[in-house]
């Protein structure tokens, strides 16, 4: 013990540091699982294991149906936007407008199912 208490007093950040490391080695965290969510609809099927291609993919589609005003009176404003600039993780969905995949994927969850709703679009979860 008289080891410890001097390495405590000489060293505490370092001890401290090879004590938390130990911690998790023998206590690991255990994480959760991605959460990803693969779905049908339009005759088409949604089903990379990275979900925001998924999203993307979804939105382009509907993009081809539906102008970007429907977008705009769908979306929370700061995921939808006519320029790139200043939007996190943006993706091209036409010439004239930008959608980013930097929300929770709840949120995206959320969107994909609120727009079925609103264009009366079947949704199937696969």
């Amino acid at each position: 013990m008289d080891k410890l208490k001097t390495l405590s007093e000489n060293y505490p950040n370092e001890l401290n540091e090879v004590i938390i490391k130990l911690y998790e080695e023998k206590y690991p965290i255990k994480k959760e699982k991605k959460k990803i969510f693969k779905f049908r609809s339009m005759g088409k099927n949604y089903d990379s294991d990275v979900f925001t291609k998924n999203y993307i993919e979804f939105i382009k589609d509907i993009s081809n149906i539906h102008p970007y005003e429907m977008f705009e009176k769908s979306v929370v404003k700061c995921y939808i936007s006519k320029t790139y600039e200043g939007m996190k993780q943006s993706h091209k969905i036409k010439d004239d407008f930008f959608i980013t995949g930097y929300s929770s994927t709840d949120r995206k969850i959320i969107h994909i199912k609120e727009l079925c709703g609103l264009l009366e679009i079947n949704l199937k979860e696969i």
